[in-house]
């Protein structure tokens, strides 16, 4: 069986039936991500809500630990790091739920980044990158009131 990728750039493709599948927040995205609405995503909000009760326990158990002061690099809100420097060594009881936090943190880091689009069946799209893990297209034709093109739009 070969390796080779069933699709090649330019490659035209109509959706036969309704394609659901992630997209992921980035600057290459963003448009996309806008106009699908992912942000309102009920999975993707989800897990951002969580994030932020998780990364702000986080915060709080530092902030009370027993232990000597030094700095800690910690995950943001939006995925960023940054460094907190009075962090206190977390005393013996937090240190078991820290971890706790970290693996629910680590589990969620993708999900925190990834919302789901449906594209109606009869979509028409054409193969802009090909990549061993992903292929990018762009969608020329669609009924998705958020990606219509201008033309279809008017």
């Amino acid at each position: 069986m070969s390796d080779a990728h069933p699709f090649q750039v330019g490659s035209q493709i109509s959706l036969l039936e309704d394609w659901t599948f992630s997209v992921e927040k980035s600057r290459i995205s963003d448009r996309v991500w806008d106009a699908a609405g992912c942000g309102s995503d009920q999975d993707y909000i989800a897990a951002n809500a969580r994030w932020r009760e998780l990364i702000a326990e986080k915060h709080a158990i530092l902030e009370r630990g027993a232990g000597p002061r030094g700095p800690v690099q910690l995950p943001t809100d939006d995925g960023g790091w940054t460094t907190k420097i009075l962090a206190k060594e977390p005393g013996p009881g937090d240190k078991k739920r820290m971890k706790v936090v970290d693996q629910e943190l680590d589990t969620l880091w993708q999900p925190i980044f990834r919302s789901k689009v449906t594209l109606p069946a009869g979509t028409l799209m054409e193969i802009a990158l090909v990549n061993p893990e992903f292929v990018r297209f762009n969608v020329t034709s669609t009924t998705h009131p958020g990606l219509q093109t201008k033309k279809e739009g008017a």
